[in-house]
């Protein structure tokens, strides 16, 4: 039996319109072609080198299992001010592949809290979150860093909390400490050559009488015995300097607060014990600071952009860093592994890579595996350093050997950062024995 013209145009017309329907169902999820190539830099760490046609995007992904390679933290110098290459700072420490680290000041600071190998280094200039790990990388946190660290006199009772390390001058009321990481930059208050309106500061000077180690088989926190070789009293006006001990300490606070009394109650050859607690991270020795949480719990928790808002969570090349479900639980059969992630940006004209908001850098360390991630410093310091050399996933070969996986945004290349973590061939061998 025929069928009508008008029945059989109506059906033509009602399947023209189901695949349109099909068509704009499907193409946001095709819109993009992704490709990618895997490499191995050792046994324990493989590169993926991805393209994202949509954008485009340039994605380099570190996949780290910590085994016989471990994370580790390279300092761009051992004093404020740092500056210094992602690449130099990774070949310098011996590295076989690193990433930059955190953000910075304009006076060669790290924003954020850093720990290298059980010392603290600051505290940082401002709140942020942070990625921890322990000497062999097989336990890692990341999140809010809740760190306190206490100070107690054992000879006399007398204990107080420092509120701040090598960030910068007393003020309502804290304590700070300072060592001598803090270069030029963060010293211990004072003026050498005071004013009648500049205030007194009462400090005290504490040098080391024991190795750095745990507080006990808990690995709850890193303690050090000392004693206090200085007080100056009355409180002055002049800074207490550390006098050639390169691992002193120096607390101090405004003589004018209650604070002050704490200082002031230690004594010449008191015997000290500091203790660096940070809450529900056991067992860590290295801390690098960040900014933005980007996943948690497995979910993507990253802030959006709206415009006119911060250009940071517009399109830029980003560094990030994520670590699986193993690394924070309980269960000792689980893994922990770690991902390290840049996203070259702002060379979408060039048809290379046009950067990402931080939704989308959150989505790639998931699909990546990632059970939380935090987003480290990004623009023209992002950088991806590999010891191997491969023409097939180099970009370029800085002057220190090894190459660049990626394209810095800079046209000059690379940017000087604070920190790199990198990735060791071998154990971390700058941890201190009690810390191992």
């Amino acid at each position: 039996m025929g069928v009508h013209p008008i029945i059989r145009r109506r059906g033509r017309t009602a399947i023209a319109a189901c695949c349109v329907a099909l068509v704009a169902l499907v193409s946001p999820a095709i819109a993009g072609t992704r490709t990618s190539s895997s490499y191995h830099l050792t046994t324990h760490l493989g590169l993926k080198k991805v393209r994202d046609s949509a954008g485009p995007q340039q994605i380099r992904i570190l996949n780290l299992s910590p085994a016989k390679n471990v994370p580790d933290i390279a300092p761009a110098t051992q004093q404020y001010p740092m500056w210094a290459l992602t690449s130099s700072m990774s070949a310098r420490a011996g590295a076989i592949a690193g990433i930059n680290g955190d953000f910075g000041t304009s006076r060669g600071q790290p924003k954020h809290t850093l720990m290298i190998d059980g010392e603290l280094w600051t505290t940082g200039q401002s709140g942020g979150d942070a990625v921890a790990w322990s000497a062999n990388g097989k336990t890692a946190y990341i999140g809010h860093p809740s760190l306190k660290i206490l100070a107690k006199d054992r000879d006399r009772t007398n204990a107080f909390f420092v509120q701040g390390w090598n960030r910068g001058a007393p003020n309502g009321g804290s304590i700070q400490g300072y060592t001598t990481r803090g270069g030029t930059v963060t010293q211990p208050p004072g003026k050498v050559n005071p004013q009648a309106t500049d205030p007194h500061f009462c400090a005290a000077r504490l040098t080391p009488t024991a190795p750095v180690g745990w507080n006990g088989k808990a690995r709850t926190s890193i303690v050090r015995q000392y004693k206090v070789e200085a007080q100056p009293s009355p409180c002055p006006k002049t800074p207490l300097g550390f006098n050639g001990e390169n691992e002193a300490v120096v607390v101090a606070a405004e003589a004018a607060t209650p604070a002050a009394g704490k200082i002031t109650g230690l004594r010449v050859g008191d015997k000290i014990r500091l203790s660096f607690t940070f809450k529900g991270w056991r067992n860590v020795t290295d801390v690098m600071g960040a900014s933005e949480m980007l996943v948690k719990k497995g979910n993507n928790i990253a802030p959006g952009y709206n415009p006119g808002g911060n250009y940071i969570l517009n399109y830029n090349p980003r560094t990030a860093v994520g670590i699986t479900k193993g690394c924070s639980d309980v269960d000792t059969a689980t893994n922990c592994r770690m991902i390290f992630i840049t996203i070259d940006g702002r060379q979408g004209s060039t048809g290379w890579s046009k950067g990402v908001r931080l939704p989308y850098l959150a989505q790639q360390l998931i699909r990546a595996g990632a059970y939380r991630a935090v987003n480290l410093d990004g623009g023209g310091s992002t950088s991806m350093w590999s010891k191997k050399r491969n023409p097939t996933f180099c970009e370029s070969t800085p002057s220190v050997g090894g190459c660049l996986v990626q394209r810095p945004s800079q046209s000059n290349g690379e940017r000087a950062t604070r920190s790199a973590i990198v990735v060791m061939p071998s154990g971390d061998a700058g941890t201190p024995r009690g810390l191992r």
